[in-house]
């Protein structure tokens, strides 16, 4: 029996694209009800943006949009259309929460905003994810994951020592900063309104959330106005910290030493007793100092070896390292992940099976079994009859005056 901790909660969930979905997941994987409110004439993009299965298109077979929303409920609606605002009213007086990540003052537009809903249900949780927060002076900037990452200046550290920034993408703004922030603030809000009766609003700033991913940068430049340099994959305070060239089509091994007696284990895996007898390098300051000549070695000792075999002998002797891994290893040949079941194998009605990632936890030493995505549209009928108590031909009328979609 998986556990399904969030039963009984109920999402009216207007979030799409990255990071709203993502959080919203997280939610629907243990358990609560997450009603997605969709639109076919306005799809969420990345139904509508691949990668699709088989390289085939079409509105329900898009990789990206599939291992975002597992576990949902889709909800079609013509947003735009007078009736719809109050059959939403309805939805949200049973949930509790209701969640967006819209620029600033789209939900009101809507006739959705805070000040609305909690007339609605006094109690509701309002989770709300724009670029930049609500107010301010930057307010009405919006973007996506791309954006923030550059704003936040997340972006602007990452990149090779001499050469412009190259930044990480959108992975730590759509799938780790700001859904994981996200989803705790809603726990939360749910632990505080089961103290109080009393709702919140909830309003995170992405990029805000995103400069978590560099604290220890904004730390050292508030306190000594020191500007990092980007790096690559070298560290400020160890040698050497860096990915290697191994055999292969483009393998490579990380490597880091963060301890004296790493160095000395290092130095003993790969042969290098010039090395670890040389006093000068036997601190991390006096490393970081000859990091060129170190690289060098390490280079030439992982230059003929499989990217495997290196990890396997380096760890084995406590030395930190691992494989730079691509999907496909990640899927086939990571024996860990495959030990503690990560990727799940769903059956969908257009994709087929597929393999979808866990969530990065196990809870109580469980995996979730997680459930498919939806097809677009596909709960509507069901949430307006079991949910709200619509007869078939209110819903067929609905359907017929285009509100339903």
């Amino acid at each position: 029996m998986f556990p399904q901790f969030l039963k009984g909660i109920r999402f009216v969930d207007l979030t799409w694209a990255g990071a709203g979905p993502f959080s919203t997941k997280l939610f629907s994987d243990y358990g609560a009800e997450v009603i997605k409110v969709e639109s076919r004439s306005r799809p969420d993009p990345v139904r509508v943006g691949g990668p699709y299965k088989d390289a085939i298109p079409g509105i329900n077979r898009s990789g990206y949009f599939a291992s975002r929303n597992t576990g949902k409920k889709s909800f079609a609606i013509n947003l735009k259309a007078p009736a719809s605002q109050a059959i939403l009213f309805e939805l949200i007086r049973d949930a509790d929460v209701v969640s967006n990540n819209f620029g600033p003052g789209a939900m009101e537009r809507l006739g959705l905003g805070y000040d609305v809903l909690k007339e609605i249900k006094p109690d509701i949780i309002y989770l709300s994810m724009p670029m930049y927060g609500e107010d301010g002076p930057l307010a009405s900037l919006t973007g996506v994951g791309m954006t923030i990452s550059a704003a936040s200046g997340l972006m602007w550290q990452t990149g090779y020592e001499g050469e412009g920034p190259l930044g990480p993408g959108t992975h730590f703004p759509d799938h780790a900063a700001n859904p994981y922030h996200a989803a705790f603030a809603v726990i939360a809000a749910l632990r505080h309104r089961r103290a109080t009766g009393r709702g919140l609003k909830i309003d995170l700033s992405q990029v805000e959330s995103t400069i978590n991913c560099m604290g220890l940068s904004v730390l050292e430049y508030t306190a000594t106005g020191t500007e990092r340099d980007r790096l690559g994959n070298r560290s400020a305070y160890h040698a050497p910290h860096n990915v290697f060239r191994c055999a292969g089509n483009d393998d490579w091994c990380a490597i880091a030493v963060m301890e004296d007696e790493q160095w000395l284990s290092l130095c003993a895996v790969i042969g290098a007793d010039d090395l670890a007898r040389d006093p000068s390098l036997a601190t991390a300051k006096g490393r970081l100092a000859a990091v060129d000549r170190i690289e060098a070695t390490v280079s030439a000792w992982t230059a003929d070896k499989d990217a495997t075999d290196v990890m396997l002998a380096l760890q084995a002797e406590g030395v930190p390292a691992g494989v730079v891994a691509s999907s496909r290893y990640l899927m086939d040949e990571d024996s860990q992940l495959q030990h503690r079941g990560y990727f799940q194998v769903i059956d969908h009605p257009e994709i087929g099976e597929s393999r979808f990632t866990s969530l990065p936890f196990l809870m109580d030493g469980e995996r979730i079994g997680m459930k498919r995505p939806p097809l677009i549209g596909e709960h509507t009928d069901s949430v307006l009859t079991d949910i709200l108590g619509y007869t078939l031909d209110r819903i067929a009328a609905l359907r017929a005056e285009g509100v339903l979609e």
